[in-house]
């Protein structure tokens, strides 16, 4: 009696190849979702964003302004991106790149007064972001936890 092994073989290149398939569709999906990001070029895109991250902020912008990511990020900035990471975001995406800026009062902070919801948008999308006061005993916090 005589065992083949060619059959087995095959067997297993198929199973590894449509293992292969399934991680290389899913990268492309995740990558596609990625690229197309969160909405941040209107008003309400930025509105609904925080509300969903359970932010109740005034229905316009306090200041907008242009700020520039540094190429190159100093200590600061590396701070900063690890405190956006931990909502989702990567500011090294963005990096040498000039985003907007959007800064809106938050309502429904409790405890503080004087509490800000700022944005960067590039592109339209919403790439970063924090929770921050600018007080003696003030904080700077992740925009919402993924």
């Amino acid at each position: 009696m005589t065992i083949s092994f060619h059959g087995v073989k095959r067997k297993l290149f198929l199973a590894v190849a449509a293992a292969v398939l399934v991680a290389a569709i899913f990268f492309l999906i995740s990558a596609a979702g990625a690229e197309r990001g969160i909405p941040g070029a209107q008003n309400s895109d930025r509105i609904n964003f925080l509300t969903k991250c359970g932010w109740q902020v005034e229905q316009e912008p306090l200041s907008v302004r242009d700020v520039a990511i540094p190429a190159t990020f100093s200590k600061v900035y590396q701070n900063y991106n690890k405190l956006n990471e931990q909502a989702g975001f990567d500011l090294k995406k963005v990096a040498g790149k000039t985003c907007k800026q959007y800064v809106y009062r938050v309502k429904n902070y409790t405890g503080k007064e004087e509490v800000h919801a700022t944005l960067l948008i590039y592109k339209g999308k919403i790439v970063g972001g924090d929770i921050s006061t600018a007080a003696l005993d003030g904080f700077m916090k992740p925009i919402c936890r993924r």
